[in-house]
């Protein structure tokens, strides 16, 4: 077959032929094009909309002009008249149809084109989490030579130069939001080393905008060297609160129960300090199930084998399938530091009875025995502590507010537990609930009297006075919520007479009485109505929230109604309050949020990037949490 037929082959393979109309349909856009005696308008077209395509016929028509595209440097792409000799010094003479790929590949982009495609790469590593020599792999290498006239940056460009002007320009464009937004901010805080020994400390912090939008942000992930006593996590936590200018703004702070930072952030820093409460319900768990510690360990026993052995893993997921199981389930092994993954492995443990009382009989080993007391009394500890499980999970949510449902669901986990107590049918179930019960009423046994969280269930539209256990700790909390209501009145009043000219606030020259003007007959029926007090005016204001309808819980169509837009929309009724709930609950009540970000840390800190210095890994993962989610809208 000639040099000619290929040609024309490879380019109909793209088109469907209508010999007797002479025309053809493209197979990739479905247009409808005339052809005649050439294929040249079959071929402009793949030219013009199909780039991608057309550059791969030219190849496949040309075979011996692929390469030579990376051998041509990238500023002799579109050389001039001049230069045109020097061009074909640098590469040797290709067919004429070769040279049309050629300069599609290396057709020159503009230098705000190239900074925009660096830019999404450096995304890629930090979103992604792939290693800056990603742009040394030869298959990324390969993938990127279709961007056309693109240069890869070298990997110090990308980890230095790249790195470093994306992490100055967020840290300065998120300075200025936080000097501008903020009134006041709950900071989470928390401790972690790396697989490389090092120690980092992170803060982040959570505020409402005036128009009650939730917004987190990290403040910094700081390598901490030396020893972690409470001066030392102070010096770090105050350090990031005088480089972000949020010296008097800082109304919670929220970590684990470690006494040393517990001892920085109420005794040395003199903050507000709460310990996370997903923390403190993994406390209240973790010393319950010790009551039935040797019944669980049969389970882990068991599970760890199913883990280890290919055997009987492949028997477990048999079993299933043959129970017409479209997609065989797993046993799950737990971890010790998360009393969830326990329930988690409870649950798929009697979940998938049957299949394991059928293969581990088949199992030579010697594995404890499961007897049918055992298996009713995990059956009720899932329900016993399902309660908790759902709890911690919708509890360390970073997208919304969460401390106003501490009283709350403090109060339904109690209640949960006496129904439990009252039909537990094993005393094993029973004594285990009584010491989950014991452990509320021992580590949270003063929540309703924390004013922060109690001015948060108030405030709550859900909630309001009906949160609390106490109608004692709701009275008080009324009369408080009240006074500093009345305090923004008084301040507000204040600012806006500072506002006005001095001549403004003269009294006005008297005017003759006049006992038969209209408005004087008017202020003697009615009386000069009064402005009120601030305080008279607050607890007008804080009556008519409290006798406003509650916000439910879940809208009509079954979604969480949102606190945050009640009060959006609320704010014109209530504008004291309002205010009042912008500057008091902006809390959370966790620092999962901390937490999750030392997980990414894992990620960026990985067998492939143990090299990366301290100041890389601050950078990554403040770019990596705070970037916002519009870079990656298309």
């Amino acid at each position: 077959m000639s040099s000619t037929r290929k040609n024309a082959s490879a380019l109909w393979s793209h088109y469907d032929k209508d010999e007797v109309n002479k025309k053809a349909k493209c197979r990739l856009c479905q247009e409808n094009l005339s052809y005649k005696s050439t294929t040249t308008n079959l071929r402009n077209h793949l030219k013009r909309k199909h780039i991608g395509t057309y550059s791969s016929l030219v190849e496949e028509e040309n075979p011996e002009t692929r390469g030579h595209a990376e051998d041509v440097p990238a500023d002799q792409s579109q050389p001039s008249t001049s230069r045109a000799a020097q061009t074909q010094i640098l590469v040797p003479p290709p067919a004429k149809k070769a040279q049309k790929i050629d300069f599609f590949m290396h057709k020159k982009i503009s230098a705000d084109q190239k900074k925009k495609i660096d830019q999404d790469l450096l995304d890629l590593c930090v979103d992604s989490f792939h290693p800056f020599s990603i742009v040394e792999e030869r298959a990324f290498i390969k993938f990127c030579r279709w961007i056309p006239g693109y240069k890869l940056p070298t990997r110090k460009t990308l980890s230095n130069s790249l790195l470093d002007e994306a992490y100055f320009r967020a840290e300065k464009e998120i300075k200025t939001q936080v000097t501008s937004e903020v009134q006041t901010i709950c900071l989470t805080t928390d401790l972690w080393t790396s697989r490389c020994t090092e120690s980092y400390i992170a803060v982040t912090g959570h505020y409402l905008t005036e128009d009650f939008v939730f917004r987190t942000i990290l403040l910094g992930c700081c390598h901490f060297s030396g020893s972690h006593t409470s001066q030392n996590i102070a010096s770090e936590i105050n350090a990031l609160v005088d480089q972000w200018g949020l010296q008097g703004k800082v109304n919670f702070v929220v970590s684990d129960n470690g006494a040393n930072v517990v001892k920085a952030i109420k005794d040395v820093l003199g903050f507000k300090h709460f310990g996370c409460f997903a923390h403190t319900l993994n406390l209240i768990v973790d010393d319950a199930l010790k009551y039935c510690k040797e019944k669980i360990d049969k389970v882990r026993k068991i599970v760890t084998h199913y883990k280890k052995s290919t055997v009987s893993a492949e028997r477990l997921a048999k079993y299933q399938l043959n129970q017409n199981t479209s997609q065989p389930k797993h046993l799950i092994q737990d971890v010790d530091t998360r009393w969830n993954s326990t329930f988690y492995m409870l649950s798929r443990f009697v979940e998938l009875k049957e299949a394991v009382r059928s293969t581990i009989a088949l199992i030579d080993r010697d594995l404890p025995q499961i007897t049918a007391e055992d298996w009713s009394i995990f059956e009720e500890l899932i329900v016993v502590l399902r309660p908790f499980e759902e709890l911690t999970r919708s509890m360390s949510g970073e997208k919304y507010l969460t401390a106003s449902s501490v009283i709350v669901m403090t109060r339904c986990l109690k209640e949960a537990l006496n129904i439990t107590i009252e039909k537990a049918s094993s005393e094993t179930v029973s004594d285990i609930a009584l010491f989950l019960k014991a452990g509320l009423l021992d580590r949270l046994k003063h929540i309703e009297q924390s004013r922060t969280l109690s001015i948060c269930t108030f405030m709550d539209p859900r909630f309001k006075m009906q949160g609390f256990e106490e109608e004692s700790e709701a009275t008080r909390t009324k009369e408080h919520v009240k006074k500093l209501v009345a305090d923004i009145i008084s301040r507000d009043e204040r600012q806006r007479a500072e506002l006005i000219p001095a001549e403004q606030n003269q009294e006005p020259c008297p005017q003759p009485d006049n006992d038969l003007s209209p408005w004087s007959i008017f202020d003697k029926l009615l009386g000069k109505s009064t402005k009120g007090t601030p305080l008279s005016r607050a607890i007008k204001e804080v009556d008519m929230y409290l006798t406003d309808e509650r916000l439910p819980r879940k809208n009509s169509a079954g979604n969480w109604n949102c606190p945050l837009e009640w009060w959006r929309n609320h704010r014109a009724v209530y504008p004291n309050s309002a205010k009042l709930y912008i500057r008091q609950c902006n809390i959370v009540a966790t620092s999962v949020p901390c937490e999750r970000m030392f997980s990414k840390s894992g990620l960026i800190i990985n067998q492939r990037r143990t090299r990366l210095t301290t100041r890389k890994v601050q950078k990554l993962m403040f770019l990596n949490v705070n970037m916002s989610e519009e870079r990656f809208k298309i």
